[in-house]
């Protein structure tokens, strides 16, 4: 009898931890910072429910500047990507990230946030991928916890006022970050 007791609790409580789990997850997808997404092009959030990047910032990962602060992101567009050299999926976006980089770098901010990594090995996976541009080392993952991120990798789409216009979450395709960037670079084309 205490055996199937103990089983019952055992169901109900994993139920429970589910549905929280579920939860958080429509919770999270349905945010201000959470785009729609068609396939593989970006719908970013509206303008007027953007949340302003928070002041945040760390040290770099590849000094000089000795610290970046985000909200030096203001002025044009950004995209930050939250990475560590141990996630495979990082590792995969990796080489798109750079192309990307290359593409849109002289009209977006690219900046990345590595978490919970040690400072050789995350400077030897932007050495290996050609990630050119500054990463913050947060090594706590303190800096990225306060920015929202949900796991590994994700990234952001910030608008040339500094708001958040997109958060993808998980491993994407370059032509959905492509989307993305085209986006926030017509939305400066027309404030302009």
């Amino acid at each position: 009898m205490r055996k199937r007791r103990l089983l019952v609790l055992l169901v109900i409580a994993g139920a429970v931890l589910f549905g929280a789990f579920i939860g958080l997850l429509l919770r999270s997808s349905s945010d201000a910072a959470a785009p729609q997404l068609h396939g593989t092009r970006v719908t970013l959030v509206p303008a007027a429910r953007r949340k302003p990047l928070p002041d945040l910032g760390g040290p770099a990962l590849t000094p000089p500047p000795a610290t970046i602060r985000l909200r030096a992101m203001r002025g044009r567009p950004a995209f930050i990507d939250v990475w560590a050299s141990w996630c495979v999926p990082c590792r995969e976006e990796a080489p798109m990230i750079a192309r990307l980089w290359r593409r849109y770098g002289a009209q977006v901010r690219f900046l990345g946030i590595d978490v919970e990594d040690s400072r050789g090995d995350a400077q030897a996976f932007t050495r290996r991928y050609g990630l050119r541009y500054p990463s913050i080392f947060d090594r706590t993952a303190s800096t990225a916890g306060r920015l929202g991120f949900f796991g590994l990798p994700t990234a952001y789409l910030v608008d040339y006022r500094g708001h958040v216009a997109a958060r993808l979450i998980g491993k994407q395709r370059e032509a959905t970050f492509a989307s993305g960037l085209a986006a926030v670079v017509g939305e400066t084309k027309g404030a302009g």
